[in-house]
């Protein structure tokens, strides 16, 4: 069994990143699509989200919103 050392949505968060530094805006949006799906679905319906700060993952969809706006 692997022991992971970070959450699926931390990493993905960082490949968004990398993405928008490159300007691959499309593989970005992948991703970030990704990193919504891995934040509503994983736990299942009975789950407590114990992040406290969200701030990362709203300025994510931002920083896509205002890439995409600038092209």
């Amino acid at each position: 069994m692997t022991v992971y050392t970070r959450r699926l949505s931390d990493k993905i968060l960082l490949a968004f990143d990398q993405a928008c530094d490159a300007g691959a805006l499309e593989c970005a949006e992948l991703l970030l699509k990704a990193l919504e799906m891995s934040l509503t679905t994983m736990g299942g319906a009975a789950a407590v989200e114990r992040r406290v700060n969200m701030e990362p993952y709203i300025h994510a969809f931002e920083r896509l919103e205002a890439l995409k706006a600038s092209r």
